[in-house]
């Protein structure tokens, strides 16, 4: 991890595994179910799976991300 404060200079990989752990403290869910969670995430928003990680990770609240990311997904189109 470079900066935690900084979830940009993360790998993708890195940033979907710190975003899974917000998702799983969350919502109480293992490991493969909140990677089936993000991984919707990024499907309903036509979103790739690392920047919906790095909103979740941003925002440390799941459903706040995902309201962002349909709000962009909204207005871009």
């Amino acid at each position: 991890m470079t900066d935690s404060g900084n979830p940009i200079q993360l790998s993708p990989k890195d940033l979907i595994g710190h975003a899974r752990g917000i998702i799983m403290n969350r919502f109480g869910l293992d490991a493969a179910q909140a990677l089936k969670v993000l991984r919707r995430m990024s499907q309903v928003t036509r979103t790739q799976m690392c920047v919906v990680a790095e909103q979740v990770i941003i925002d440390n609240d799941p459903v706040e991300a995902l309201r962002r990311l349909e709000a962009d997904a909204l207005g871009s189109g």
